[in-house]
Parts: C-alpha cells; structure tokens; sequence
C-alpha cells in the first residue's frame, strides 16, 4: 500500500468569549482571515497605472463563524457587548456608549481543539481584544428553520512579550 500524498488536519474547535461558550458552529467552524494593508505605488508616467512598489500599512485580523445555538451565552453577549437592557428573553441591546472607544468592550476570545489524533494545529488560539467587527451584519432566520447566526469578530493588537521582547500582536497560538 503506498504511502499517502497528504497527511490531512483537521478537527473541530470550542470557543469561548469572555469566558462563555459560543455554542456549537456550523460545518465551517471558526474562519480566521486577514486583511493586509498597503499604499499601492502605482500612478506614475514612466510606467502608468503599473504597480512597482507599495508601503506596508499594517493588517485586519477577523475571525467568523455562523452560531447553531441561538441562546449561546457568549454569542448573545457579543450581541450585547456594548449594553443590554434588562428586558425578558435572550437578546435585549440597549444603545448605551454611543461614542465611546470599541476595544473598550473587546473580551478575550479562545479556541481551543478538541482533537488530537491526528494533532489540529493550532491547537489553542488567544486574542486579548476580541469583540464584534464594525460595520458587520448579524442575521438571525425568524423561521421554522434551524436559527443560525453569522458574526464576524474583530482582533484588535494589543502588547504582548514574546522571550525578551515586547510585539503588537493580534493573537496568539499555541
């Protein structure tokens, strides 16, 4: 028998966000993605619209995914990370802060592999300023259908030490 070409990864995460569980995910699990940013050179009269060089500007980090449970507590919370009002039921925001600094209610977001044959990697992921991503549409299906609710997550950099010296990072993994 031969030997296989690929040695496939794969294995589901839990999550949690300020300490309360996202509940189970859809198929697709947690997505992580990034966004780099740069300053294109790409305007001038030797080579036109050409891009020959372009400055670094940084990088977004998000993570989404697409909540099976409805009344999960740490998908609700999200929902409610800048105020909630204390009416009955599972979701009650309240516009409270209006105007206020967004990392302000950013919470720790882990994930964490719950399997380990054959290892995941990364088998922990830990972002110290986690919160919702502006301008992010959450749904949610009044339906006889299952509720999902899709959120995209925001990971601000924060400091953090790495050996003898002090990064920007927006998350870390082991």
């Amino acid at each position: 028998m031969a030997a296989a070409v690929v040695l496939p990864i794969a294995g589901p995460y839990l999550g949690v966000w300020d300490s309360m569980p996202l509940g189970v995910q859809n198929d697709d699990g947690f997505v992580l993605s990034a966004n780099f940013q740069g300053q294109e050179i790409n305007a001038t009269d030797q080579y036109g619209l050409t891009l020959v060089e372009a400055i670094w500007r940084g990088m977004n980090w998000r993570i989404r995914l697409r909540g099976l449970e409805a009344d999960a507590d740490g998908l609700n919370a999200l929902l409610q990370m800048f105020g909630q009002t204390n009416s009955p039921g599972i979701l009650g925001p309240n516009l409270t802060n209006i105007g206020d600094r967004w990392s302000n209610y950013c919470r720790t977001l882990l994930l964490v592999a719950i399997l380990g044959n054959p290892p995941t990697s990364p088998a922990t992921l830990t972002a110290m300023t986690a919160g919702l991503a502006p301008g992010q549409t959450t749904e949610m299906m009044m339906t006889s259908k299952m509720k999902e609710m899709p959120i995209e997550m925001v990971l601000l950099p924060y400091s953090a030490v790495d050996g003898s010296e002090s990064v920007v990072i927006p998350f870390s993994t082991t």
